[in-house]
């Protein structure tokens, strides 16, 4: 019988193709993440090997990011923290850039979900070659990749503000984040400061989450801040995202669309005050404010509640009922410098009841310097030839793409998508120009009466 032969031939020739082949361990540090129009995407893994590793050939590997198959771009020795560096015990994995939800990290209760799958592996067939070592297989995996993760928050400096609530007896406790660039803060000039006011979606007790909820951090990155110059001429401008613990929209009486006061309206405004004074290179004639939905309602209440004392204001698909919005603070409002920006299809914040009628009676009122980018839809730009939802407006200011207003008219909306209008305002052909031109004319914020 020649099966005994056989078998230990095979076993024979089976052992010599796995001699000096091995799994290779790896253990996952973090992860990078980058923030789009309409999500957040894990782009770079950081993970450390049991050996040190140069030189491996990216199409060998594969990653797979919370069920997602990734295209692998470029592999490094880098520092636990992603950052290149030739000696580096660790490497790192820089990833295609993908689109859709679920690529990136998730929200849950207020805070970042720290679950999320990453799995490194050999693709089937390939060997990693390490000198004379030969690796036919990856151990290289966990669920809670998303701890202490790597993004552009990092450029914030984070603290907190606590104040009176309003309507109801106890504090508030804001958090915040702070882009103060070096270029600025040492430079003994005075600076523009740009406010950011949250959605619906970003409250909680995690600031990274209003900078990369709806990719605020956009307004750090050069192509954004170069519309800003200084007193002294430099270019830039200081950014303030703000966050409450639940919604702005909350009042002492349940949740609002201008009926009532917000329970954050004074906490918010002694906090941007106490940022203000802290910060002396702040140019308090040229602070400007904005928000998306919940954050468009509070950018609304803060002009009524405060007038003459923001240069301008660009709020977003904002929520505040028009119908709320009595005839002396349309009167008010029309003395402000005001950018509205929205898309027709907004079913979340429906415009025809919100922005559209309030600019229609600012226009009635007599207002010189209230404008509106009025989109048909929001179409991706950061991903061509997607169409998002219309609640998405801000995806056109992040991406630095609201170039026109509408018609100073109280006559029917026409939307359009070049821009979100026909005319440049005051001669400026973008949101940005256009606020870094807004000045208070007045030297000193108007002191206000009591509060309500």
């Amino acid at each position: 019988m020649n099966s005994p032969r056989l078998f230990l031939a095979a076993f024979a020739l089976a052992l010599a193709a796995t001699a000096g082949a091995q799994t290779l361990r790896m253990e996952p540090q973090v992860v990078g993440v980058t923030t789009y129009e309409a999500s957040n995407v894990v782009n770079l893994v950081v993970v450390k090997p049991e050996i040190r590793l140069t030189g491996v050939d990216p199409s060998v590997l594969t990653v797979n990011t919370n069920g997602t198959e990734r295209n692998i771009m470029s592999v490094y020795p880098c520092d636990s923290r992603g950052d290149f560096d030739p000696d580096g015990a660790y490497l790192a994995l820089g990833l295609e850039k993908a689109a859709g939800r679920g690529i990136g990290p998730s929200i849950r209760n207020g805070v970042w979900r720290e679950e999320y799958n990453l799995k490194v592996g050999l693709k089937k067939g390939k060997v990693l070659k390490v000198g004379k070592q030969k690796f036919t297989a990856i151990e290289c995996e966990t669920d809670r990749a998303l701890k202490d993760f790597l993004s552009e928050a990092v450029y914030f400096n984070k603290g907190s503000f606590t104040g009176p609530s309003l309507g109801k007896v106890g504090n508030e406790t804001l958090t915040y984040a702070a882009y103060e660039p070096w270029s600025l803060k040492g430079d003994g000039k005075q600076n523009p400061l740009i406010i950011w006011l949250h959605g619906a979606g970003e409250g909680g007790i995690d600031v990274s989450l209003t900078l990369l909820g709806n990719e605020v951090v956009s307004l750090i990155r050069p192509q954004i801040q170069s519309h800003f110059t200084t007193e002294g001429g430099a270019t830039g401008a200081y950014v303030l995202s703000i966050q409450c613990q639940t919604m702005w929209m909350n009042t002492a009486k349940g949740f609002g669309h201008g009926e009532y006061p917000s329970l954050y309206a004074n906490v918010l405004k002694d906090c941007i005050d106490d940022f203000v004074a802290n910060h002396p290179d702040v140019d308090r004639h040229r602070i400007y404010i904005g928000g998306c939905s919940n954050g468009g309602y509070m950018t609304m209440q803060m002009l009524i509640r405060n007038p003459k004392y923001f240069a301008a204001a660009y709020p977003t698909c904002e929520a505040y009922m028009d119908q709320n919005i009595s005839d002396n603070e349309i009167a008010a409002l029309a003395e402000e410098n005001i950018w509205i920006v929205q898309s027709y299809d907004d079913t979340t914040v429906d415009p025809k009841t919100h922005c559209i009628p309030t600019f229609q009676r600012l226009m009635r009122a007599g207002a010189k310097n209230v404008w509106m980018s009025m989109f048909e839809n929001v179409q991706g730009i950061d991903n061509p030839g997607t169409r998002l939802m219309g609640h998405f407006s801000w995806a056109y200011v992040f991406n630095d793409a609201v170039t026109g207003s509408q018609e100073q008219t109280d006559g029917e909306m026409k939307p359009t998508n070049n821009g979100g209008g026909t005319v440049s305002p005051q001669g400026y052909a973008n949101l940005f120009d256009w606020m870094n031109a807004q000045v208070l004319t007045i030297p000193e914020p108007q002191q206000q009466g009591p509060r309500r």
